[in-house]
């Protein structure tokens, strides 16, 4: 054998007793030795297994012995193992392997424990860790740790349950329906641009699970976990190699919004405790630098003024010119969030739950819980404070799941189509233009909100803002950048077909931006029309078709403005997408209804 290549005999053990109560994996130890090898740039020459076999002495491992065979006969000179307990435990056996090993121009490789006795360090090492009485720890510790892999990915996390997460019988970690929503809202202040310690000052104020004292350490440790997006990370301290387990419990937030809150990072670290309100903390950017601007108030007689600026350009805005400037837009989110939550949170919220067994199940427990606590109380087992802080904690979350109960009870009983939801909608606001009430009801809704509730909301949609002055030194909108939680929920409609967009089209030789319905089907536009026609008389009026099979075809839309009214377009498809290809099929046509 050419002794310049190195060739391995890689050496994978796994004992009855390992199997049984720990989980080890045959599989998970080839892998990562086949991956070793290959970055060291070894030949390997065969995968050596015993399975169910102990590591008491090298004697009765069959596979092990063909091993040290081939060893002499110079097909191998390294042997890669994943630790050394895996090779042997025993001192005497260690030695004698040793010492067989440098016989033969041998090295032993251990992956886990940076064994190489390719080196004479490498060599006392080994002898070293050979009479350390840690070396039984350290592979119960190993055993335990390469166990737990595929518990993991079963949802059997480790350690203590997070805030939001609870065990069910089976030791499966699973969401808590009574405190999911307190992790919610911290993510949701935090996104607000508010800091750990204004989080955890609010959260005491309001004794939200009292009696436990929050930190600012604690949000901290909330805002990092990657478990609220379903993920679970292992090895994260004493420098250990980080393991990240994608999606093996049922998420409380979104990936996007748990991704949004690690970039306001950035921003709350550059936040400093204000005395007073900005509408736009952290949402202008400077359009010169892209830094985002810093909030600052004016003193004296212009007290009443608060600017953003950019001290590094030299630019500053007042913040009622930028709020004028973003009005349209801010009025138009306003409309979209009475509109949600009146008519479409059923799309959002995606009927998840069908029955309410869980809850059920839940209350009955914590009612039992309730009686023993009240029972201990009264055969003078515990002390009155005690027994008010743990009855009233259980009194709490009772009323939490009796609330999401009747949501999902409520939830269910709701018989909808998207198309019928916003039929309902379209005639709402068909009403409120007809009595010249729909601009005063967006903007009472506006102004009925306290500043902190304004500030609160821009944040909720707006991820930041680019401003310029024109030659007039008025403002002007150059981009706009929403949230990625505000994008999914439009997708969500989109993928719905009640996804609302602008199009120009010529009305009466004046273009004009008319409300659009896309990604909808002759079903969809069907169910929209019947709902309308419970309120109004409608038609849809085919204004452009095309088909694969015949020429397009276009019509002038023309209205006689005293009897008629233009509700909506509707893009219609034919087939099951739009399609960019030859073969589209799609129609475009007007949603009119007569006026009495």
């Amino acid at each position: 054998m050419n002794k310049e290549k190195k060739i391995a005999g890689i050496y994978i053990r796994v004992s009855t007793e390992d199997q049984a109560r720990e989980g080890f994996s045959l599989g998970e130890q080839k892998e990562k030795l086949l991956q070793l090898c290959k970055f060291k740039e070894y030949e390997v020459f065969k995968v050596y297994q015993d399975a169910g076999i102990s590591a008491k002495n090298m004697e009765d491992r069959p596979a092990f012995q063909e091993m040290l065979a081939d060893m002499k006969k110079g097909k191998i000179n390294y042997i890669v193992a994943y630790k050394l307990d895996r090779v042997t435990r025993s001192v005497r056996d260690l030695e004698e392997l040793i010492s067989q090993l440098e016989k033969y121009n041998t090295y032993l490789v251990c992956d886990r424990d940076d064994v190489n006795t390719s080196t004479a360090n490498g060599r006392f090492f080994v002898r070293m860790l050979t009479v350390l009485s840690q070396l039984e720890i350290e592979i119960v510790s190993e055993r335990t740790k390469f166990g737990l892999n595929g518990a993991i990915k079963s949802g059997h996390l480790p350690g203590i349950v997070p805030l939001g997460y609870k065990k069910d019988n089976n030791k499966k970690t699973i969401i808590d329906e009574t405190t999911k929503d307190i992790v919610i809202r911290i993510f949701n202040m935090y996104l607000e641009g508010k800091s750990y310690q204004q989080i955890s000052n609010t959260l005491n104020a309001e004794k939200v699970l009292y009696p436990k004292h929050w930190r600012d350490t604690t949000i901290m440790k909330i805002i990092d976990n990657k478990v609220y997006m379903g993920d679970y990370e292992k090895g994260k301290t004493d420098n250990k190699e980080k393991v990240l387990y994608m999606n093996v419990v049922e998420p409380i937030i979104s990936r996007a919004m748990w991704e949004e809150a690690q970039h306001q990072k950035e921003k709350n670290q550059r936040a400093y405790t204000r005395d007073r309100v900005y509408l736009f903390f952290q949402k202008l950017k400077c359009p010169k630098c892209n830094r985002i601007m810093k909030c600052k108030g004016s003193g004296g007689i212009k007290k009443k003024y608060m600017y953003y600026t950019c001290e590094h350009c030299k630019l500053y805005y007042r913040e009622d010119l930028v709020e004028e400037c973003l009005e349209n837009f801010i009025l138009d989110l306003v409309e979209y969030d009475m509109t949600v939550k009146k008519y479409f949170f059923p799309i959002l919220a995606d009927k998840k739950e069908t029955n309410t067994k869980k809850y059920d199940k839940e209350i009955e427990m914590l009612e039992k819980q309730k009686a023993r606590i009240k029972k201990a109380y009264l055969s003078g087992i515990v002390e009155m404070e005690d027994f008010s802080e743990d009855y009233k904690m259980i009194e709490e979350k009772l009323d939490i799941l009796e609330k999401k109960k009747y949501e999902t009870l409520n939830l269910n009983s709701i018989s909808f189509s998207p198309q019928q939801l916003l039929a309902d909608r379209d005639i709402e606001r068909e009403k409120l233009i007809k009595d010249d009430k729909l601009n005063e009801l967006i903007k009472e809704e506006w102004n009925k909100k306290s500043k902190e509730e304004r500030q609160e909301f821009i944040s909720k949609f707006i991820e930041y803002v680019v401003l310029i002055k024109d030659k007039k030194g008025e403002l002007k909108i150059e981009n706009i950048n929403f949230r990625r939680s505000y994008i999914e929920q439009l997708t969500k409609f989109f993928n719905s077909g009640i996804f609302d967009v602008y199009a120009p089209i010529e009305v009466d030789g004046e273009e004009k931006y008319i409300r659009t319905s896309v990604n909808i089907n002759d079903k969809q536009l069907d169910d929209y029309m019947k709902r309308l026609n419970k309120e109004f008389e409608v038609e849809f009026y085919e204004l452009f078709s095309k088909n694969a099979n015949k020429n397009e075809k276009e019509i002038e839309l023309k209205l006689n403005k005293e009897k008629q009214k233009l509700i909506r377009l509707v893009a219609v498809k034919n087939d099951k997408t739009f399609s960019k290809t030859n073969k589209e099929n799609y129609k475009i046509g007007a949603i009119i209804s007569s006026k009495k």
